[in-house]
Order: structure tokens, then sequence, then C-alpha cells
């Protein structure tokens, strides 16, 4: 079992001289377990009445996405998926809300600034067991089993987690479940700007250095990675 992890800034973000916005992780829990996940932050600006406020998402991704892993990393994975996937649901949103109660904000308007510009991300993540594998996610992206790929849609609108900290009505996580281990080679988890053939053609087993070399020569070829791309996968 091999597992890896890669980002790259998007050719737009780095014309504007941006930040990335996404976030990559991907993990072995010992004894037989993996995991990955890629979270992707908002990059529209957030308008209120005449002012204009520049997103910086990419905080609540990283944020976000080291508290996911080490959830999973301190979490008894042998239970039902459905168990773990509403439990980490749960974490999660708390998790965001204690970071808005630790801050004292001026008012309400400041806290919504702050939510809408700081902590809006997707998370798409996966978690592969002896038996079984399951996916998870809020928002869009690519889950990549073997050779297939599916395509996450939102239709521009993504289900974002931090949403619920501004209308108190959570959406729990999307979740596809696997059930024949045996049948699997791969497991992958990607942000939008991958594009499916860019996933199918993964087939062998890469070190993250050696996935982030091939990321980065694939992002000096006109069409790949206009957009921000991060990718965690297992190779099984």
């Amino acid at each position: 079992m091999i597992v890896s992890q890669a980002t790259h800034i998007g050719r737009a973000h780095r014309l504007m001289h941006q930040n990335g916005q996404d976030y990559a992780n991907a993990g072995i829990l010992p004894p037989h377990h993996s995991f990955g996940i890629v979270l992707d932050g908002c990059g529209s600006k957030y308008r209120q009445e005449s002012e204009v406020t520049p997103s910086a998402n990419e905080v609540g991704a990283r944020l976000l996405g080291q508290f996911i892993s080490s959830w999973l990393h301190a979490s008894d994975l042998d239970r039902r998926a459905d168990e773990i996937v509403a439990q980490l649901h749960q974490a999660t949103l708390t998790f965001l809300r204690q970071l808005t109660t630790a801050i004292p904000f001026a008012n309400d308007d400041a806290r919504t600034r702050f939510i809408a510009t700081q902590l809006l991300c997707t998370v798409v993540g996966f978690v592969a067991r002896p038996r079984d594998a399951f996916f998870f996610w809020a928002g869009d992206g690519c889950l990549g089993i073997n050779e297939e790929v599916i395509i996450l849609e939102s239709d521009n609108r993504p289900d974002y987690l931090a949403y619920a900290l501004l209308d108190d009505h959570p959406h729990p996580f999307h979740t596809l479940s696997v059930r024949r281990r045996e049948t699997l080679t791969r497991l992958a988890v990607a942000t939008d700007g991958w594009q499916p053939d860019q996933l199918r053609q993964l087939c062998q087993p890469l070190t993250s250095l050696a996935l982030q070399r091939q990321v980065n020569q694939q992002a000096q070829q006109r069409g790949f990675f206009e957009d921000d791309g991060g990718i965690a996968i297992c190779w099984l």
C-alpha cells in the first residue's frame, strides 16, 4: 500500500500572485487502513453593500484539512462507515464553531465576513479498510476508483460545511461505499482543477515526491491546471 498527495497553484492564481487554495493529505493508519483528503477554498469575493472583501479561504482549507487528518488518526475506523462519517461531520462543525466562538467579533457582520472569506471550502475524502472503502464529500471535486472517475458537480454552488455557521442548517456529508475491497487497485480524491484523463493515467504507484514532480511537469503544458489542483491517492 502506497499513499501520496500533491498540490499545485493554478496558472490563474500564479499570474495574479495569489495563494493556492487547495490542501491535500494522505496517510496510512496502522494496522491496515489508509485515508486521503483534499479541500478547495472558495475564491469568490465577499460583497456586502458597497464593501468588497477578497477571500482567503485557503486558511479554512488548511485548518479543516489538518483537523480531519488528526481526527481520522485518532478514531476507531473499524466501526460502521455511516457512523464514522456522521461523527466526522459533527466533529468538523464543532471545530468550525469553536474557531468562530474564540474570536471576539465586533458584530454579526464581522463574523459573517470572516466565515465567508476564511472558512468556506470543499471537502472530499476516502478511507480504505481491509474489507471495504468509503468516500465522503461536501462540495465539488473528483473521485477515483481504479480507472473510473466520478465528477462531483455542484452547479457552482458547493455545499460548503461552513454554511452551517450562517444558516444553522447543516447538510450531511455525501457518501459512497465500495463493498468489495479485493477488486480495488487504487482510490483517489482530487479537487476540480484535475481532469479525468489525468487521474486515469496514475496507474503506477508514486511517492509523494514523484507525484509532485509529475504534477509540476504537467502544469507547464497548456490546458493543465488553469485552476489549483490537489490530489490524494492510495495504490492498494
